[in-house]
């Protein structure tokens, strides 16, 4: 049997102004898959105030029908491992939630996009860094952010309390051609979507009518040591990568050039998990990697993460899929 009804899948963007009325690259898209119901189909969506209720939406009525759901956005889940140390938050278990907490906290983000992230950015520098810059870098010309720099400070970061800080979650090392989650400025960087993503998922997480049926891999599944097979309803929060299933884009966007690469990722994405789910390969995803040393592991379950589709070498579904 299949380890979830439905999948949905985002696209994020940190724009801080509404996206164009007709559908555009660099907006929120968010594309959903049930296959029992022969249904798939992409939204777009001009703000992240929208597309988040969008979601809550079509998770409210997959929990009225008791539906596994897993769900996933582009961003960063986590930061390199000593960030919550750093910070002078809690460290052990619930480091990853104590940072969601605190950028909850701290991003401010309207209806219509304008968001903060630059000044927490430069803020949380400030107490990282004891009033040096970093780790996070980057930030529009003109903008004077204070502790805040155009330019990486560079990398291991050394905090004011000796936590060193490094460039690249461990999963980011094996996955080339993904961005760092300190960098929020410039073609292709993740951070400030990091920023303005992360208060969204920990809000899904929170609500009430999801609160008791939601779980975030890794962090509260230590991988899939506690992931529950035959729980309803269900929703699994995952961190994911377009760049996973780079290959299937590429057929996408042959058969169809006039579409938007943000929509037909999320198209892939969803074709991806549920294709493999049937095949019941989908499981194999959750489970930890083997080749790390115990206290990476830790470091990936408490504070890092990891990103769906990372860790086996071979090739899934008629060679279609590489991760």
């Amino acid at each position: 049997m299949p380890l979830f009804d439905a999948y949905i899948f985002a696209d994020w963007s940190a724009a801080n102004s509404p996206s164009q009325r007709q559908p555009a690259p660099n907006a929120v898209w968010v594309g959903e898959c049930v296959p029992q119901k022969d249904h798939q189909q992409e939204s777009y969506h001009r703000t992240r105030r929208d597309g988040v209720e969008y979601v809550a939406n079509i998770l409210e009525n997959h929990v009225s029908q008791r539906r596994r759901v897993l769900v996933g956005f582009d961003f960063c889940y986590g930061y390199p491992a000593g960030f919550a140390r750093a910070l002078g938050l809690p460290s052990g278990p619930e480091s990853w939630w104590w940072i969601w907490a605190e950028l909850a906290d701290r991003i401010q983000d309207s209806g219509t996009n304008v968001n903060n992230r630059f000044h927490v950015a430069g803020k949380l520098n400030g107490i990282v860094g004891d009033g040096r810059p970093g780790p996070f870098w980057g930030c529009p010309a003109g903008k004077d952010i204070p502790n805040l720099r155009p330019r990486s400070p560079g990398f291991p970061f050394r905090a004011a309390n000796d936590v060193s800080l490094e460039r690249l979650r461990l999963v980011e090392t094996r996955l080339p051609g993904v961005q760092e989650s300190w960098g929020l400025y410039g073609h292709g960087r993740v951070g400030g979507q990091t920023l303005t993503g992360i208060p969204c998922v920990y809000g899904l997480r929170r609500r009430p009518l999801f609160r008791r049926c939601s779980h975030v891999w890794p962090f509260e599944t230590r991988f899939a040591e506690v992931l529950p097979a035959d729980e309803r309803p269900f929703i699994l929060h995952a961190e994911v990568w377009p760049g996973v299933v780079e290959t299937r884009v590429k057929e996408l966007m042959r058969a169809a050039p006039s579409l938007i690469r943000d929509r037909v990722q999320v198209r892939a994405l969803c074709q991806w998990a549920s294709e493999l789910d049937a095949q019941n390969a989908l499981g194999r995803f959750f489970d930890a990697p083997e080749d790390l040393t115990s206290q990476q592991l830790r470091g990936c379950m408490e504070e890092e993460g990891w990103i769906l589709g990372t860790g086996l070498n071979d090739s899934m579904i008629a060679g279609q899929y590489v991760s």
